[in-house]
């Protein structure tokens, strides 16, 4: 957590959730902890490999802000989504099942990346 919401009074907080690739965590926090926003995690998945975290930020942040704050290229890197409402997160969740097709293609782009 940032020391300006130690110094202050009380800070209102929301909840941010996160999605990404494996290892996004330690570049997000990176990125935050540089910048000049308050944040604190919600809780430790690195030990646990799961490509979702979620993190309080002040009330009226704008998810641009935090977007920012975090960087275009760590946000592209690590294919990040950022949500507001436990309801989409999980419904993002559920839904993060490849089609056959998705999954044909896919691979079809890690043969051309390796290629290249």
């Amino acid at each position: 957590m940032n020391r300006h919401a130690l110094e202050g009074g009380i800070m209102n907080w929301k909840t941010v959730y996160i999605v990404g690739k494996d290892g996004f965590c330690d570049d997000v926090v990176r990125h935050l902890e540089r910048s000049d926003i308050d944040f604190m995690k919600g809780y430790d998945t690195q030990q646990s490999n799961q490509d979702h975290e979620l993190f309080w930020v002040p009330e009226n942040m704008s998810m641009r802000t935090l977007k920012e704050a975090i960087g275009a290229k760590t946000v592209f890197k690590y294919r990040l989504r950022f949500f507001e409402s436990l309801e989409q997160f999980i419904e993002t969740i559920n839904t993060t099942e490849f089609t056959e097709d998705e999954r044909r293609r896919v691979e079809r782009m890690r043969l051309i990346d390796s290629a290249a």
